[in-house]
């Protein structure tokens, strides 16, 4: 286990300088001045520019200037916002949790969606339920996410009026920015429209996180429906079945187990589908997140925070992976062998 942790802490650091290189190679390929893509100031003095060139060690060699911005980095110095002017850093800080919250609620939706279906088809395999689940994903997979989240706008939205289309609350109720996770700070909130705030919020994140639900959703619901089906064919299944074991008994205690270890790993690898999915649905909805808030910095071509947005959604999707990893190898002892 120990030699396990340690190769997956030197991935660990050879991936983060993967990213770091990447971070900071950008700073040179964008089109201008380095020490403007790095600070993000747009009009400085004379003096101003050779003290930033001295702290960025711009006149240095590559690897002073790589040494100097991870000292940068690690010190939360990312720069200033070349549009805002303000600390990147303190924008990452208020619109990351609004992606992390809508990724975690479409994670909990296909985990208790997905899963459970693929369980339901594979033990009817070769049944009509089988066949509708399976079509179903398949149909589900092949739908863009841009187009199912206008097609849930359009109906349950434009036309029944069902659900709101934007927006994480609306501007009614006012919802104050404790931890950036709009159910938590409705939960926090001392008004007497603080149930009515919560329903309202609930209600914004219905369509978006539905509709970045869908492919995890069908994701789990194949590879449990396959993990299921092999795990019935095992030897010590059809001995279970032999000895009487009613069907309930027979999934609880030998199935289900052994069928969800392979499902686990996928959870990260859904995590990076979560993270670049969610980009195209808080566009779509709306939605203040960090993919949103990346999409206008490439439009507005702000170099500072398409850099340090880089950074954060690699890193982040890299330890959950990691994380997630640790955790299958804890439950799995075939892979601890």
């Amino acid at each position: 286990m120990f030699a396990f942790l340690l190769r997956r802490f030197n991935l660990m650091l050879s991936t983060l300088f993967i990213i770091s290189l990447i971070g900071f190679s950008l700073g040179h390929l964008f089109p201008g001045d380095p020490v403007e893509n790095y600070s993000g100031i747009k009009e400085f003095t004379y003096s101003e520019y050779i003290a930033l060139t001295e702290a960025y060690k711009v006149d240095e060699n590559l690897v002073v200037q790589y040494w100097a911005y991870i000292q940068r980095t690690f010190s939360g110095d990312l720069g200033l916002s070349l549009n805002s002017q303000t600390p990147v850093l303190d924008e990452i800080k208020q619109v990351l949790p609004a992606t992390v919250e809508l990724s975690v609620y479409a994670l909990l939706i296909a985990i208790f969606i997905g899963i459970p279906l693929g369980i339901l088809a594979g033990i009817k395999h070769k049944k009509p339920t089988d066949n509708v689940l399976y079509s179903f994903s398949i149909v589900a997979n092949s739908i863009p996410i841009f187009w199912l989240g206008l097609l849930f706008i359009l109906f349950l939205s434009l036309n029944f009026k069902l659900l709101p289309m934007s927006g994480r609350h609306h501007l009614l109720y006012e919802i104050p920015n404790i931890t950036g996770f709009v159910l938590l700070d409705t939960l926090l909130l001392q008004a007497d429209y603080k149930w009515l705030a919560l329903k309202d919020a609930m209600s914004h994140l219905i369509l978006p996180t539905l509709t970045l639900a869908m492919v995890p959703i069908t994701l789990f619901l194949t590879i449990t429906r396959s993990s299921v089906i092999q795990v019935m064919q095992t030897s010590y299944v059809k001995a279970a079945k032999t000895k009487g074991l009613s069907n309930w008994k027979l999934i609880r205690k030998h199935i289900l187990r052994n069928a969800l270890l392979p499902v686990l790993p996928q959870i990260a690898l859904t995590l990076n589908t979560l993270m670049t999915s969610a980009m195209i649905t808080e566009v779509i909805f709306s939605w203040p997140g960090i993919g949103n808030w990346l999409i206008e910095a490439i439009y507005q071509r702000d170099y500072p925070a398409i850099q340090a947005g880089l950074i954060v959604v690699a890193t982040f999707v890299m330890f959950m992976h990691i994380i997630v990893d640790v955790l299958h190898t804890v439950l799995n002892p075939l892979i601890r062998k």
